[in-house]
């Protein structure tokens, strides 16, 4: 596993998300459409293999979008579900029960399954196109089989690199990298008028990343940058307001912006679907040029 701090110096990533608003969710939106975010909600024990899932499209997306990845084959109802299936990767986790941690998570999508579209594969009989219990529970200890591994896993994860710091967390994502996060912190149910979610009880509970606020006037409001915080549960779970403060853009339905302090315990590590760690230079959708 790299660390952030050589990625960045070997790559150039220093200070690429200092001061501005990027957003990976946008990058989605533009490579599958507007209902590809937030997929199917979770049923099971299963968090950890969504947020691994949504890491790796956030990644994919913006890969697709700078020319460094082709389009996976995909269908309507499999796109409304959330593009990719958490439930190959999550078959991996060698036992019967629920929970999962992002590490091991992480070494199944480099290793055997990383990202798997939405839709049939008759070949194994297995239709991934809708997400449910019954998808998500096939295998346990009772691993996936050779055949199954072959048919899922031609689009592993290349590498992963560990982030410790916001400004690590920033500048991977203004950079087009999404991160994966595993920890206890719970969040509000409600959003604020800038749609920042407060701290709330403890969830053992994984999440990704999708978006960095760094912008001057968000910093002075809230005392430190805000992440985009993708969760698994669906729309319903999270009311209050979507809009980004001073932009035309909304939050994907089901996600809200955490404070950096909120977040700094948690695992996190962003994903990488190729082999280099080009930055692809997000756009700052804070600019007044953009809005």
């Amino acid at each position: 596993m790299w660390e952030a701090s050589e990625v960045a110096g070997a790559y150039g990533f220093m200070e690429q998300g200092q001061g501005k608003l990027c957003l990976i969710s946008e990058e989605i939106f533009k490579a599958f459409g507007r209902n590809a975010l937030p997929g199917a909600a979770q049923v099971v024990g299963d968090c950890v293999s969504h947020s691994t899932k949504n890491s790796i499209l956030g990644t994919l997306a913006t890969a697709i979008n700078h020319g460094l990845s082709g389009m996976p084959i995909t269908v309507p109802d499999g796109i409304a579900q959330g593009v990719l299936s958490p439930e190959a990767i999550y078959a991996n986790r060698g036992y019967s029960g629920d929970g999962w941690s992002c590490e091991e998570a992480l070494e199944v999508a480099i290793g055997k399954i990383g990202a798997v579209s939405r839709r049939p594969y008759p070949e194994i009989g297995w239709d991934l196109t809708k997400y449910s219990k019954a998808t998500a529970h096939r295998f346990g200890s009772n691993s996936p089989d050779a055949k199954t591994l072959e048919a899922l896993g031609h689009h592993k994860v290349s590498t992963v690199t560990r982030c410790k710091s916001y400004e690590e967390v920033r500048d991977m994502i203004a950079s087009g990298f999404a991160l994966t996060s595993c920890g206890s912190e719970g969040f509000s149910s409600t959003r604020d008028a800038w749609g920042v979610s407060s701290r709330s009880g403890r969830w053992a509970h994984a999440m990704a990343y999708l978006g960095v606020d760094d912008r001057a006037e968000t910093k002075s409001k809230y005392g430190c940058g805000l992440v985009l915080v993708m969760n698994s549960w669906g729309k319903s779970w999270i009311s209050g307001n979507t809009a980004i403060n001073g932009t035309q853009y909304h939050i994907p339905e089901g996600s809200f912006w955490a404070r950096w302090t909120d977040l700094s315990s948690r695992f996190c590590s962003a994903v990488n679907t190729v082999q280099r760690w080009e930055p692809r230079k997000l756009p700052d959708l804070g600019l007044a040029d953009l809005i």
